[in-house]
């Protein structure tokens, strides 16, 4: 008989030793200890024994991209939106895997994609927040958006104080 281990995972009597052993991995590189806790956390479950991962193994395979192609090219040209593609340095870009070099060729030829590469890990979003929040301030045209409304709101009340005084 065949035993199923699709979730039989290592039990661990203690998360934070886990954590602490997932930051110098390649995918949690620079992550402090408690950001890779809290992480965790989300993808645990207690036992009496101690901490067991809960994800599935069939969706831990070595791919960088999860779709064929004949799903994913599709679903690119569906896009009817820019798009802002932030590439950590430290991240999947590192392995320039044949089937990640030729997404991104299609990518580039297919949608309105801007690039833009940040130093950190793969996880950048959550180690380089200030960095990444502000690609995408820029990206989304919001900085432009609050310099005009900054400048309309010193004009607004005015109008509104005028406008008030006249009654």
């Amino acid at each position: 008989m065949l035993v199923d281990d699709t979730f039989n995972h290592k039990i661990y009597s203690e998360l934070s030793v886990v954590s602490e052993k997932i930051t110098r991995t390649i995918f949690y590189k620079g992550m402090d200890v408690d950001l890779a806790q809290f992480m965790l956390e989300r993808s645990i479950q207690m036992l009496p024994e101690g901490h067991q991962f809960t994800y599935d193994k069939r969706l831990r395979y070595p791919a960088l991209i999860r779709m064929t192609k004949d799903v994913l090219f599709p679903l690119i040209n569906s896009w009817q939106t820019p798009i802002l593609y932030i590439i950590a340095t430290d991240g999947f870009k590192q392995f320039h895997h044949p089937s990640y070099e030729e997404g991104i060729d299609y990518l580039n030829k297919h949608s309105s994609v801007v690039q833009l590469e940040l130093a950190g890990p793969h996880h950048i979003h959550m180690t380089n927040t200030d960095e990444v929040s502000a690609a995408v301030i820029d990206f989304l045209g919001l900085d432009r958006m609050f310099r005009t409304v900054r400048k309309l709101i010193p004009l607004l009340l005015r109008s509104s104080l005028k406008a008030c005084s006249h009654r």
